[in-house]
């Protein structure tokens, strides 16, 4: 997978993430890759209920002061390919493989 391919499809994993925990009011339509999350109309329970949905889907801890303004997709993207995430599917903790 090339970078620019790996970009899009972290981009697009996050945009999914991004829109269920708003409740799908946020998607590519509604909002650009470098779109400020405050000027969306994000809660703060649902800006923290997404960093968390970031931090399972790809295995990182985010630290909010220390990794800088994680106030955008690209923001959260930039993070996520310094930290090495990729897009495999990641089985879920606890659920056998059937």
């Amino acid at each position: 997978m090339s970078t620019e391919d790996t970009r899009d499809a972290l981009r697009q994993e996050i945009f999914v993430l991004l829109s269920g925990v708003s409740g799908g009011a946020l998607n590519p339509d509604s909002i650009e890759a470098n779109t400020e999350f405050p000027g969306t109309g994000m809660s703060s329970i649902e800006y923290l209920e997404f960093v968390e949905k970031v931090e399972t889907r790809f295995g990182v801890f985010i630290d909010l002061e220390a990794d800088g303004p994680l106030t955008s997709i690209d923001n959260f993207l930039e993070l996520l390919l310094k930290s090495g995430a990729s897009v495999t599917v990641q089985p879920l903790q606890g659920v056998a493989e059937t």
